[in-house]
């Protein structure tokens, strides 16, 4: 594995994290906004952990269905040897759960609770079990081999893995000129609020530490739960990487997903995490000097009582993130890691 730096030799928003070694060896791209990227002493780290000494982590894949029996076995029969679990939240009236249990003996399925994309990916990602969460769809459209892509980041330090149709080796064969155009100005309109450099926003391939979870405290119902999955990993200071990932064409049926209705609810979501983030101390750019108060006691800067919400999850995340680099502190230095 190794680093690359930005053309002036400094480490600014566009290093390349590499895998070496990998099956298809895509890059990553850096996009939390510290130190280019990283946090003290990461490259250090990866290079001084020994393989060995990591532990496996066990992978779920979360695949919400509504109507995909034509899809769904191909998309079950390609899967990863690594995926340990699959959750399929289903709210099919045709033999969508029949041909997934004839494809995959040990899948679990759960009913949709609400309807709504969201609904059913909240409802996954709570009742899966394993260390790292996947999402992707069940129409084709997201390729299950590149699955280990999405996984890798989190085995070596990163929190949160997005894909993107938009980086170097990425691509889509399926979007229309309409959605583009949308995805396009809903990504710029994310940077400006925020503060980052996403190349991708409404898109629902992503991989996550199940740690995690609990932080980003999802509360979407519909298509938009992708933006605020992504939008509130970096609101809380999740590590993120985006690796490229190409789109396909559905293989059959048609998609739920409508343009203008759901673009209008990603931008009233990034309205309101973007107001979340001013109430935590937050502004347009890095997380504010704030941010460690935040984190130690979950107050609003210059208030005295608790703040619920934003400040309580940083807080929360802290905790976990540096239990997390103690164990790997561990690791490197030859003393037995905490389960």
């Amino acid at each position: 594995m190794g680093v690359s730096e930005g053309e002036n030799g400094s480490q600014g928003s566009e290093d390349w994290f590499e895998q070496r070694g990998s099956s298809d060896e895509a890059p990553i791209r850096f996009v939390e906004r510290r130190m280019g990227g990283r946090r003290r002493n990461d490259t250090r780290m990866l290079g001084e952990i020994p393989q060995s000494l990591l532990p496996t982590p066990t992978v779920s894949l979360i695949i919400p269905t509504r109507n995909e029996a034509r899809n769904v076995a191909d998309v079950l029969g390609r899967l990863p040897k690594m995926i340990t679990e699959v959750v399929l939240v289903d709210a099919s009236s045709d033999v969508t759960k029949l041909m997934a249990r004839s494809s995959r003996s040990d899948i679990r399925i759960i009913g949709e609770p609400a309807p709504g994309k969201g609904n059913a990916l909240r409802a996954g990602l709570a009742a899966a079990h394993g260390d790292i969460l996947v999402a992707m769809d069940a129409d084709g459209s997201m390729s299950p081999e590149e699955i280990p892509r999405f996984v890798h980041p989190l085995e070596h330090g990163f929190d949160f893995t997005k894909g993107s149709r938009f980086m170097a080796g990425g691509g889509s064969l399926d979007i229309t000129p309409t959605r583009r155009a949308g995805n396009r100005a809903l990504v710029e309109a994310a940077n400006l609020l925020l503060g980052v450099r996403y190349t991708d926003l409404c898109y629902g391939f992503f991989a996550l530490r199940r740690i995690f979870l609990e932080s980003l405290d999802l509360r979407s119902t519909g298509f938009e739960i992708e933006t605020e999955i992504i939008v509130r990993a970096q609101l809380i200071g999740l590590r993120i990487a985006e690796v490229p990932s190409v789109e396909l064409p559905r293989r059959n049926g048609e998609s739920s997903l409508r343009a203008v209705r759901d673009g209008t609810r990603v931008l009233r979501t990034l309205l309101m995490e973007r107001r979340m983030q001013r109430a935590a101390g937050g502004a347009a750019g890095p997380l504010s000097e704030h941010s460690g108060e935040l984190r130690r006691n979950g107050t609003t800067p210059g208030t005295s009582l608790p703040r619920q919400g934003a400040g309580d999850r940083l807080s929360r995340v802290t905790e976990r993130t540096r239990a997390r680099d103690h164990s790997i502190s561990d690791a490197a230095h030859g003393r037995p890691m905490n389960s």
